[in-house]
């Protein structure tokens, strides 16, 4: 079996369904919507890594990496989106850099148009493919972790003033979290061939747990409840 591949359709499926439950449970509040467009965004981009030997053949590989790069760019401006408004941390600190970071990854989308800048070609290894990156994907990179830092940090923050059944419920949402993104690691990592056991193949089969956190926080104990924005 692929596990490089199936696991991302494996999380494609709990991201998706994430998304929904969270989108149903709390459509009318900002909170949830942007939870919904942040799994949103995982689910995607998962599922063109997951299918990916459909849809190069149908969408062509330039086009197929450019869509696998339309999610998982917005990834981590999404988390830290949806970081910054559970938290109550709307700042003027925090709003220039969502301005920014959305603005950079339009721009590396765009840029994702002419090879050489962003991606330069698909490479094929193992079974499956990965686009090549190119002069500007360190940067993108870089934003990713620091944005995932960052946003774990405001999550982390916002632990000290629950208590009881949330306290425990978002402490262990957040560690699902943490585990999940360190297990996607191993889809940047390959892409400068370098694969680390058992990361590789098997990081992304963190995500359906990831994901089940996340809708069990959400259903049965209302966490997206606490945030301190409407």
């Amino acid at each position: 079996m692929n596990h490089f591949v199936f696991s991302a359709l494996l999380g494609s499926i709990f991201s998706l369904s994430t998304a929904m439950v969270l989108w149903l449970s709390g459509r009318s509040r900002w909170i949830n919507q942007l939870g919904a467009l942040y799994w949103f965004s995982i689910g995607f981009w998962a599922l063109t890594v997951g299918l990916q030997v459909h849809l190069i053949s149908w969408l062509t590989p330039f086009w197929w990496g450019w869509f696998l790069h339309l999610g998982c760019t917005f990834i981590p401006v999404l988390m830290f989106h949806f970081a910054v408004v559970f938290a109550g941390k709307r700042n003027h600190a925090t709003q220039l850099t969502l301005k920014a970071a959305y603005g950079i990854v339009i721009v590396f989308n765009l840029l994702n148009l002419l090879p050489g800048f962003f991606t330069n070609g698909i490479v094929y290894r193992d079974a499956y493919a990965y686009p090549k990156p190119a002069l500007l994907y360190p940067l993108y990179f870089l934003l990713f972790v620091i944005l995932i830092m960052w946003g774990t940090v405001l999550l982390a923050r916002r632990v000290p003033s629950l208590s009881g059944r949330q306290k425990i419920i978002l402490k262990f949402l957040i560690i699902a979290h943490a585990f999940a993104y360190l297990g996607g690691m191993d889809n940047f990592l390959i892409m400068v061939d370098i694969r680390i056991p058992p990361l590789y193949p098997l990081g992304l089969y963190l995500i359906p747990i990831y994901a089940l956190a996340m809708i069990y926080a959400t259903v049965r104990h209302q966490v997206l409840e606490i945030t301190e924005l409407p």
